[in-house]
């Protein structure tokens, strides 16, 4: 069986990581109810995590020789869902109303991406 893998990345406004997780795992019911869908797994950072591991293994130095690009200054949380086919997974977005989404848009920062992909 064919199988549409779809990848979400958001960002959370600081303070707000919470809210958003509650979110997205407060869906998964619409989803297991949805045609076509097959799994989801979301993934929150472990954030500050890489940082404080870099920091310990490096010399400053060796950090000062390589500064590190800024970034958007939220939680990263990446979603990927297995759809049967790509119009299940838009179909299943156009179900849920406007309102739905405006909950968790207040929490967000605007970058993110959302798109399919395909295995290589």
């Amino acid at each position: 069986m064919k199988m549409e893998t779809y990848i979400v990345t958001i960002y959370a406004k600081k303070d707000h990581a919470a809210d958003v997780q509650q979110y997205y795992q407060d869906l998964q019911n619409m989803y297991e109810e949805a045609s076509g869908f097959i799994s989801r797994k979301i993934f929150r950072a472990k954030t500050g995590a890489m940082e404080q591991a870099v920091k310990a293994t490096y010399s400053e130095e060796e950090l000062a020789n390589t500064p590190e690009e800024d970034h958007d200054h939220g939680e990263h949380f990446v979603m990927i869902e297995e759809w049967e086919s790509i119009q299940d997974r838009i179909n299943f977005g156009r179900s849920m109303s406007k309102e739905h989404h405006l909950k968790v848009i207040p929490y967000l920062l605007p970058n993110h991406s959302h798109e399919f992909y395909e295995s290589i």
